[in-house]
């Protein structure tokens, strides 16, 4: 069986086509019996723009999937709701936390103030179109595919930052990012880890991945990984576990990774690993 994930929605499109990039993240995962679509991106008809040139119905998506619950992955969800046809619930996985209020602490001068960065408002009509799947451990949606469940366990430097906060209580905090998910892909050449953003940090993923599935090679990694605020002392480090650890994975990295990060990363490895992924990149496995 081939399973083909193709980035449907980015920060960059393939050059020299008409697809549209925004910033946020979407990936399309299907087989010939089975559509997934992992996060919605921040802009929806932008998304379906793609979506029309890509040949992709949203009526035809057996599981919606988010890997977390800020707004430039869930703000495409509205105009899936508006264009979907089918009268079957979309089960939609996630972590429950994925519909609490999140913020961002901004300041301008000598001001400081906070904004609303997460999922967008639906009005309860469109959201019948949905069937949420809380999931906290690690959940197995297909034969083929994982989620890798919260990872609590976060012993290198993760995605999270002041910056990013949710209430707790009456107080505005550090956001933990639990409800941060990513996927895990079987394929006959080893794991493939899909992330949205990975805010709890790639090397704490792969390392709960690798526990949870002994004895898989992990083949590559795909989509962002938030390192756009690392130093290049610790992106050397995240090079130095790739390689000793896991075998050098294939790399096809975007959004929250940050440009400079791919490239440091791209002049160790070279582009036979850290390959691009844009809108309109494809890629197929064999299960």
């Amino acid at each position: 069986m081939k399973i083909t994930v193709t980035n449907v929605y980015n920060n960059t499109a393939m050059q020299g086509s008409n697809l549209k990039k925004g910033h946020g993240q979407s990936f399309f995962i299907e087989t010939e019996s089975t559509k997934i679509l992992y996060d919605t991106g921040l802009n929806g008809k932008d998304l379906f723009h793609n979506f029309a040139l890509m040949n992709i119905s949203s009526s035809t998506i057996d599981y919606l999937v988010f890997s977390h619950g800020h707004y430039d992955h869930t703000g495409g969800l509205e105009e899936l709701l508006r264009l979907r046809k089918s009268q079957n619930p979309l089960l939609t996985i996630a972590h429950p936390s994925i519909l609490e209020s999140k913020k961002a602490r901004g300041k301008k001068f000598w001001f400081s103030y906070k904004y609303d960065i997460g999922m967008p408002k639906i009005e309860k009509k469109p959201l019948k179109k949905l069937k949420f799947k809380f999931v906290e451990t690690p959940y197995q949606i297909t034969p083929w595919l994982y989620t890798s469940g919260v990872v609590l366990n976060r012993e290198e430097r993760d995605g999270t930052s002041e910056r990013l906060i949710h209430k707790e209580g009456r107080k505005w905090v550090r956001d933990p990012m639990l409800d941060d998910l990513s996927l895990v892909l079987k394929t006959k050449k080893g794991l493939v880890l899909i992330c949205g953003c990975c805010h709890a940090g790639l090397l704490n993923v792969l390392k709960q991945v690798a526990e949870n599935h002994k004895d898989e090679k992990i083949h590559s990694i795909l989509g962002g990984t938030h390192m756009v605020a690392f130093t290049g002392d610790e992106v050397t480090h995240v090079g130095d576990i790739l390689e000793s650890r896991y075998g050098t994975p294939q790399l096809y990295l975007n959004h929250c990774t940050g440009n400079h990060i791919i490239e440091q990363l791209k002049a160790r490895f070279g582009e036979n690993i850290v390959k691009p992924c844009h809108v309109g990149t494809q890629l197929s496995f064999d299960y």
